[in-house]
């Protein structure tokens, strides 16, 4: 009997050790689970709403672009913003810098999105790269096709004032259809002039004209605006049959008169034609007299001031 008194008086001890042993481990267990529904019930009910509060949607003050030239004359941030869904677009998307991409590039000014980086503050710096016009085509044919040319416009709304002869149509070098809203009426006179005649877009704004020979003469003029300051070119003229020739034949009116057969657009030169590089060559140089054909080597020639 004694030895089961004995038992008796030393079992609470036991389970208080016990107690005392296990207790460790077991708040080794407890207090990251409190930590982790404390964190929770927090977020849940003030930091969760905050954050929706301030970043919920993109504010387009916080978007900068890299600066434009200066044929872009709108807002672009709010442009995009305007006709794409951006609006719905939070900051904290995982998916907001590329979605960021594909608005932007969507614009007719935008021709590559170089990066879009996210800032501190939720602010977002987008570096892009511009099409810039480099040509324009103008409307040429008889009357009758710019008749035409005059009610279809009419039928949609989008008459022209002065008629078709006086429609101009922006291109960068890849022969792509700009914005002409801000266009002016210096602009056109500054930049060189395309002629195709009997030749309407069938492209828009940031596609393609949609005739090979135009934007041919879009690519000649590309190189040609790169040395505008030594040599100004008036316009180009698409010469020849198209059924005939796969390759359009390019002919030059410089500023002063004076008139010049170029041949094929650059980098498209046919056999024995000379490259664009040597046709340049002769431009800046001053060596042709009007009517010259840039296409084969000319003797030294005077240069004409």
């Amino acid at each position: 009997m004694a030895k089961d008194s004995n038992d008796t008086d030393h079992r609470p001890i036991r389970r208080i050790l016990r107690r005392m042993i296990k207790a460790p481990a077991v708040w080794s267990l407890l207090w990251p689970m409190l930590l982790l529904i404390g964190s929770y019930v927090a977020y849940s009910r003030w930091f969760a709403p905050r954050m929706v509060a301030q970043y919920g949607t993109l504010d387009p003050a916080a978007v900068t672009l890299s600066p434009a030239h200066e044929y872009v004359r709108t807002d672009l941030v709010s442009e995009v913003y305007r006709d794409t869904r951006l609006s719905e677009l939070s900051p904290l998307d995982r998916r907001v810098t590329e979605k960021l991409a594909s608005a932007f590039v969507s614009n007719p000014w935008v021709k590559h999105v170089r990066s879009v980086r996210k800032l501190p503050g939720g602010k977002i710096e987008i570096d892009v790269d511009y099409r810039r016009p480099v040509a324009v085509f103008h409307l040429t044919g008889d009357k009758e096709w710019l008749q035409t040319i005059d009610d279809y416009l009419a039928s949609i709304g989008a008459a022209i004032q002065g008629g078709a002869d006086n429609a101009y149509f922006p291109l960068d070098g890849d022969g792509v259809l700009l914005p002409t809203e801000k266009m002016t009426s210096e602009d056109t006179r500054n930049l060189i002039h395309i002629e195709v005649s009997r030749v309407f877009p069938t492209g828009t704004k940031g596609t393609p004209f949609g005739d090979r020979r135009v934007e041919s003469a879009a690519l000649l003029a590309k190189l040609l605006d790169a040395v505008r300051d030594n040599v100004r070119v008036a316009k180009i003229v698409v010469s020849g049959d198209p059924r005939f020739n796969l390759v359009p034949e390019l002919e030059l009116t410089l500023g002063d008169g004076t008139q010049l057969f170029w041949g094929s657009p650059p980098g498209m030169e046919q056999p024995n034609e000379r490259d664009a590089r040597a046709k340049l060559a002769d431009l800046l140089s001053g060596n042709y007299v009007s009517g010259s054909n840039l296409k084969i080597s000319q003797q030294r020639l005077a240069p004409i001031r």
